[in-house]
C-alpha cells in the first residue's frame, strides 16, 4: 500500500513542482562545496554554490573561497582565462551519476553576455565529463580583481577536482513530501475501510 502511495505521489502534478535540495561536494584533494538547487521536471531551475579550499595559482599559493549563482537554461560560459564550460542543468535521480557530463555552471561577476570573473562547474564523471558511478567533478576558475573591478590576474584560481556528491531535499520540502505521502496512505486506508 505504501509503495502504491509513493508511486501515486511521484506521478502526481505536485511531483513536477519545484523542489529545493541541499547538496555537498567533497573533493578528493580538499576542495569542497555546499549549495542549494531548485529542481522542476528534471531540470535545475535556480541555485547557488559556495566553494572552500580552492587553490590559488598565483604566488603566494594559498586556498580561497569562491561562490556563484546558477546560470539558467543550457549553453556554455567562459571565464577571464577563456575556459569554456558547457552546462545543461539536467538532473536525473535515477542515474549514477545524477548529473550529466555537462552538469551545472555557477558564476559571478559577469562582464559580458557569456563571460564571468568567477566560473564554477559541477558535473557528473571525471574531469573530462566521462561518466563514472559515484564520481563528480568540481571546477573553479577565478580572476583576481582590484578594488575597481580591473583584472590583475586572469587565472588567479584554477582547479578541477573529482570527488563525491550528496544531494538531499531541503528539510522543509522533505517534511512536506512525507506529509503528502502519509496523507495518501491515510486516504487509501479510509477507502479500504469503506469498501469493507
Amino acid at each position: 500500500m505504501l509503495a502504491g502511495a509513493v508511486l501515486l505521489l511521484a506521478s502526481s502534478p505536485a511531483a513536477n513542482a519545484a523542489i529545493e535540495y541541499n547538496f555537498t561536494f567533497t573533493g578528493n584533494n580538499g576542495m569542497d562545496a555546499t549549495g542549494t538547487i531548485t529542481v522542476a521536471g528534471g531540470v535545475v531551475q535556480t541555485g547557488s554554490i559556495n566553494v572552500t579550499g580552492a587553490p590559488v595559482e598565483a604566488n603566494p599559493s594559498m586556498l580561497v573561497n569562491a561562490s556563484g549563482v546558477l546560470l539558467p537554461g543550457s549553453g556554455a560560459a567562459q571565464n577571464q582565462n577563456g575556459d569554456n564550460l558547457p552546462y545543461d542543468n539536467i538532473i536525473n535521480f535515477g542515474n549514477d551519476p545524477i548529473l550529466t557530463g555537462n552538469g551545472m555552471d555557477f558564476a559571478s561577476g559577469q562582464f559580458n553576455s557569456t563571460h564571468y570573473h568567477t566560473l564554477i562547474g559541477l558535473w557528473g564523471g571525471d574531469v573530462n565529463g566521462n561518466p563514472s558511478p559515484g564520481l563528480y567533478t568540481l571546477f573553479v576558475g577565478e580572476a583576481l580583481l582590484d578594488g575597481n573591478g580591473n583584472v590583475l590576474v586572469s587565472e588567479y584560481v584554477y582547479d578541477a577536482e573529482s570527488g563525491s556528491l550528496v544531494v538531499a531535499p531541503e528539510p522543509a520540502t522533505y517534511g512536506a513530501l512525507v506529509g503528502a505521502g502519509l496523507l495518501l496512505v491515510s486516504f487509501g486506508g479510509q477507502l479500504r475501510r469503506k469498501k469493507a
